[in-house]
């Protein structure tokens, strides 16, 4: 029978990857984003400026504090690394969510699970600013890549989970010349022992940004726990990993919101995560329902937050609440 060993949460923004000297830069871009989202309102850049004027963050942003920021990020991120090579899954189920490579915006379902033998990473041809471009080995690689996927385990879950009483999509091929996202890429560069051939992976995908039928993050939690009865009943000997990509807040950082998540899934608070709202989980913040699925498929094991970093990079708050996290038995 196959077993869960092990659990990580990684956030997978540019910001965690690109050089700290950059981040100034890159948050010039933010004064025009249109998805700057702060207590279930859309803010114009000088109007959050002015409504988070009173949080100190100013004082939190600048040159020194943003390669502070940057190294923990490194240390914390290569902790995760030396974990997962140190239980050495045999497989990697990685949840998050699907930025349009899968889906499109007139076919979007709200689970999904690839199964395909191989899933294909290819790098973009233009990035969408130049600062990305530092990044882009960490987002998407440097050149074309095979990751062999496991199907069995992938249709299993498939199975299961619409047994369980889950809707789930089943995929078996990427659409022609399009890439696997950065939410499995990453985990692939930053998480994976880039000098070995890649673990067989399972995407298990989360429509978490889109209308009309994003999950809950109750659902999402129940989705996890099902997960976890789906991989123990697994017939093979399997020794299997699940990992939570991208979050937790953004584009604007909500303290608040990333602590609340990260402590209901701690003590396993159940009520706690029934009282969260999907009002809160939009725009990139919607990712942390991809931690929340992971955090129930890893309730019987033990979490240790092992940075949380509130990456503000402008006065106006935004950023990246960047998280890493790991279930161990």
């Amino acid at each position: 029978m196959a077993r869960l060993v092990l659990g990580l949460g990684v956030s997978h923004t540019p910001q965690m990857s690109m050089p700290s000297e950059l981040w100034a830069s890159y948050a010039r871009h933010d004064r025009k984003n249109p998805n700057l989202v702060y207590h279930r309102r859309r803010w114009e850049y000088d109007d959050l400026v002015a409504e988070r004027a009173a949080d100190g963050i100013a004082e939190r942003i600048g040159e020194e504090a943003f390669a502070g920021l940057h190294a923990r990020a490194q240390t914390a991120v290569a902790t995760l690394a030396e974990t997962l090579a140190r239980v050495a899954p045999d497989v990697v189920v990685v949840v998050g969510d699907d930025h349009h490579e899968l889906f499109s915006a007139d076919s979007m379902p709200t689970f999904a699970v690839y199964w395909g033998d191989t899933v294909q990473a290819i790098p973009p041809e233009k990035l969408w600013f130049p600062e990305v471009a530092t990044a882009a080995w960490a987002l998407y690689g440097d050149k074309p890549e095979t990751y062999p996927c496991h199907a069995g385990l992938g249709e299993h879950l498939i199975r299961h989970l619409n047994g369980s009483g889950f809707d789930v999509a089943q995929v078996r091929a990427q659409p022609p010349g399009e890439s696997i996202g950065h939410t499995v890429v990453l985990v692939r560069n930053r998480i994976m022992d880039r000098a070995a051939e890649p673990l067989p992976v399972v995407p298990l995908l989360l429509n978490t940004y889109f209308e009309p039928n994003r999950p809950t993050p109750a659902r999402c939690w129940a989705l996890g726990k099902a997960v976890a009865a789906a991989i123990e009943a697994y017939p093979e000997d399997l020794r299997v990993a699940v990992v939570a990509s991208g979050g937790l807040s953004h584009f604007v950082v909500d303290e608040e919101i990333d602590r609340a998540v990260l402590a209901a899934m701690k003590d396993r608070d159940e009520e706690a995560i029934a009282g969260l709202s999907g009002e809160d989980f939009v725009s990139g913040t919607s990712e942390a329902m991809g931690w929340l699925t992971v955090g129930g498929a890893c309730a019987a094991l033990d979490m240790e937050v092992v940075d949380y970093i509130p990456a503000y990079r402008t006065e106006a708050g935004t950023g990246c609440g960047m998280a890493m996290v790991r279930w161990t038995r």
